[in-house]
C-alpha cells in the first residue's frame, strides 16, 4: 500500500515540473513579441496671469478749521504819570478836518487847577483851541509844550488855549503840567464836556472861532505849524479882539 502511495506522488511531481517548464517556453517569446512604446509628453505650464491688486485710496481725514480768535483792543486806562525824561516817540502828521456846517460849540463850566471856574460863553469874542488831553497820553505829552509855545506867542492878541484832561487823575495832571511848564488854563473833565464834543480819541483839539462856532477838529497830536497856520487864519479874518 504505502509502495503504490509513493508511485502515484512521484508522477504528480513528475506533471507538475514538465508543466512549469512548458509554461517557462511560452513566457519567454510573449514578452520578446510585446514591445512597451511610451512617448513622452511634453508638459507645458501656462503661466497663470496674476490679478492686477489696486491699493484703495486711502481718504484723508477731515481737518478741523480753527475759528479766528477774536481780537482784543486794549483799553487805556490812567495810570500814574511817567517820568518826562522818557522820550516819547513823536506823532505821525495829522491834517486837520474842516466842519461843513459850522456848528456852535457847546458851552461848559469847568473848575481849573488854581480853583477858578471857567465858562466857555465868556470867551466869546476870542479864538479858542480847547484840548482834550491826558497825563497817560504819550502823544498829548508830545504836544502840550507846542501848545504852551503858542499860547505865549498869540495870548496878547486875542487867542486862548483851554486843556480838559480827560479820564485822568488830578493829581497825576497837576504834575505833568506843573513839569512840562503849562501856564494856559487846565482843568478836568467832570461833566461830560469830552462827550458833548464827541472825543473818541486822545489827543483831540477843536479850534473855535470868535462866533462861538466850531471851526475846525483835529483828532491827532498837533505841532506849532499846525496851529499858527489856524490862529492866523483867524486873525487875518479880523474878528479877533486882542486882549493885550
Amino acid at each position: 500500500m504505502l509502495r503504490w502511495i509513493g508511485v502515484l506522488a512521484g508522477a504528480v511531481l513528475l506533471g507538475a515540473s514538465v508543466a512549469c517548464a512548458a509554461d517557462e517556453e511560452a513566457v519567454e517569446p510573449l514578452a520578446s513579441v510585446i514591445e512597451v512604446s511610451v512617448t513622452p509628453t511634453a508638459v507645458v505650464l501656462r503661466p497663470t496671469a496674476t490679478p492686477e491688486v489696486v491699493a484703495p485710496t486711502a481718504t484723508p481725514e477731515p481737518t478741523a478749521t480753527p475759528r479766528p480768535e477774536p481780537s482784543v483792543t486794549p483799553t487805556t486806562l490812567p495810570t500814574a504819570t511817567p517820568d518826562p525824561s522818557t522820550p516819547t516817540p513823536a506823532p505821525t502828521p495829522a491834517l486837520i478836518r474842516s466842519t461843513s456846517d459850522a456848528s456852535m460849540a457847546h458851552d461848559f463850566e469847568m473848575t481849573l487847577f488854581s480853583g477858578e471856574t471857567l465858562a466857555l460863553s465868556d470867551l466869546q469874542g476870542q479864538v479858542v483851541v480847547l484840548n482834550f488831553w491826558a497825563s497817560w497820553c504819550p502823544p498829548c505829552r508830545w504836544e502840550m509844550a507846542s501848545f504852551e509855545t503858542m499860547y505865549q506867542e498869540y495870548r496878547d492878541q486875542g487867542v486862548i488855549f483851554v486843556g480838559v484832561a480827560v479820564s485822568d487823575f488830578e493829581e497825576d495832571a497837576r504834575e505833568f503840567a506843573e513839569l512840562t511848564g503849562v501856564t494856559y488854563p487846565l482843568g478836568r473833565d467832570l461833566s461830560g464836556i469830552s462827550r458833548d464834543y464827541r472825543v473818541l480819541s486822545l489827543p483831540t483839539t477843536v479850534f473855535i472861532d470868535t462866533e462861538g462856532q466850531i471851526a475846525r477838529t483835529l483828532r491827532n497830536a498837533a505841532n506849532e505849524a499846525v496851529l499858527r497856520l489856524f490862529i492866523e487864519g483867524q486873525i487875518r479874518s479880523g474878528n479877533v479882539t486882542p486882549t493885550g
